[in-house]
């Protein structure tokens, strides 16, 4: 085949893959890897490596500030117009406290989002986001309660079916827990709901592979006029703040897998299996009989996925940061 004169300097952009449709489903306001995986998430945006269709949000808020903090860091990067929902339910398992960072995002950063209760509603953010997508098209990025997501496969389980290509989900560990996993006992009915009936592929991404690598000291060569560095500025972590030595980025881990999908130089995955929930929010991954579900495991020295996870975090924003 003969090629027209000129054509090579187009072919970088003929092949590069479409960017990933990710709608984020977070506990935007107890630990700030929440805020850290959003960011990482915008970044890959800018890259052309993702869209960000949507972001809901799954814990009630204290402060009532879990949107207002996402649309600040959505803002930040340039993307005030991000539809943003959240459960006003919330997970079974409530905040005692304030989160440490949620309200100041909201009130210190420019965004537009009213308080979570006034918010649009999490389920109709779903529901009006997917309708408007190519079936097989949306990956669904979780890293906190899967409340939402129940509630989302039980108003319209054909529609799941139909629009979502894959489902990540930071929760759990494996090849079993001995303690309920956080995500997991929020919402532990929810959980065994999504893990015995959720009708696309399931990615788990287990507490151990965050837990073994630390992100957030990157953030203090970055503007001070940064919601994300505020945010870890303002989180406790070890009798300092996340932002002094870095803290797990659980939540960035997630984020980078759902974009970038499973990458063999990086990850070793774990199939053939199902993921098993018990009531208690207890995990386990079995070998009886195969589900379309996997989990994955770091493959080498876990600093060099956090290198890359680092360097993501620390990129400024690709314009200048949006007023909304």
């Amino acid at each position: 085949m003969r090629l027209l004169p000129g054509l090579f300097l187009f072919l970088p952009l003929l092949l590069q893959a479409a960017p990933v449709k990710v709608i984020f489903d977070t506990d935007m306001a107890n630990d700030c890897d929440d805020v850290g995986a959003l960011a990482v998430l915008n970044v890959l945006a800018d890259k052309g490596e993702a869209e960000i269709l949507a972001v809901v949000t799954n814990r009630k808020c204290p402060g009532n500030s879990s949107a207002g903090a996402s649309d600040a860091i959505n803002t930040w990067f340039g993307r005030p117009d991000i539809p943003i929902g959240t459960d006003k339910d919330g997970a079974k398992v409530p905040w005692k406290q304030p989160s440490s960072y949620a309200s100041f995002l909201h009130e210190e950063f420019p965004n537009d989002t009213p308080k979570d209760d006034k918010a649009r509603d999490a389920l109709d953010i779903y529901l009006e986001t997917l309708k408007a997508q190519p079936d097989g098209s949306v990956t669904i990025c979780s890293v906190g309660a899967l409340s939402n997501l129940e509630d989302l496969l039980r108003a319209d389980e054909k529609l799941v079916k139909a629009k979502v290509k894959e489902l990540y989900i930071m929760g759990g560990g494996f090849p079993r827990t001995y303690h309920p996993e956080t995500n997991i006992r929020l919402d532990p009915a929810a959980a065994v709901t999504i893990t015995n009936e959720w009708p696309t592929p399931i990615v788990w991404q287990g507490f151990e592979v965050g837990n073994a690598m630390y992100n957030g000291q990157e953030l203090i060569d970055t503007a001070d006029n940064s919601p994300v560095r505020r945010a870890y500025e303002l989180r406790p972590f070890r009798g300092g703040k996340a932002i002094d030595h870095g803290k797990p980025n659980h939540d960035l881990a997630t984020v980078l897998l759902a974009v970038r999908g499973i990458q063999p130089e990086y990850w070793t995955v774990f199939k053939k299996g199902r993921v098993v929930i018990d009531s208690d929010g207890h995990t386990e991954w079995r070998r009886d009989y195969p589900k379309d579900h996997r989990y994955v495991k770091i493959k080498d020295h876990p600093r060099v996925l956090a290198g890359i996870i680092g360097e993501l975090l620390a990129t400024p924003p690709a314009k200048t940061p949006a007023q909304p």
